[in-house]
């Protein structure tokens, strides 16, 4: 059997998340996007995310299989032209860098962390999942739609050709 878990990543996870991103950052070279790159994320990011006690990990067995980081910081410059649901903007949580282990894809190890965040947020009173990604990260889009998050828009960052996509997941009412 299994022994899973979702826990706040320490330090000494940095490693591991380190190598993910690595591994990422080369399966998104391989699919012609480069949401990422050798700058970003980088290890102080990641120190920032745990310092801040943001950033979650995915543990089968001990060993990290993927992240995620849940929060309430966005760029609004970036979100000019995307339509949230402006009745949740004091109500939303953020999810940023979300990466999964190159052997452990297709385990649904991004879709538990995904739902991992909702319940979290509904533990923490919001009422609205918010997220984005590269326009041709054709895996993170399809998770997004199937998950039931709803397309917001698209926005341009600079340096970057092609345009990302933004989603909102509006939460269970009922949970408050």
């Amino acid at each position: 059997m299994q022994n899973t878990i979702i826990q706040k990543a320490v330090n000494k996870d940095l490693n591991s998340i380190l190598e993910i991103t690595k591994d990422a950052l080369n399966a998104m070279k391989a699919m012609n996007f480069h949401q990422w790159d050798e700058n970003y994320p980088n290890e102080i990011v990641f120190q920032e995310d745990i310092q801040a006690q943001e950033l979650y990990v995915f543990k089968e067995n001990d060993e990290i299989l993927g992240f995620i980081c849940i929060n309430e910081k966005f760029e609004p410059e970036f979100y000019k032209q995307v339509i949230f649901n402006k009745n949740y903007d004091d109500k939303a949580f953020y999810l940023h860098r979300l990466a999964v282990k190159q052997n452990a894809k297709g385990k649904g190890v991004a879709q538990k962390l995904l739902n991992f965040c909702e319940n979290f947020a509904l533990e923490n009173h919001k009422a609205s999942l918010r997220a984005d990604t590269h326009s041709k990260n054709f895996p993170m889009n399809s998770l997004f739609k199937k998950l039931d998050f709803n397309f917001c828009g698209n926005f341009d960052i600079p340096n970057y050709q092609d345009p990302f996509l933004a989603y909102e997941k509006i939460l269970n009412q009922k949970a408050f």
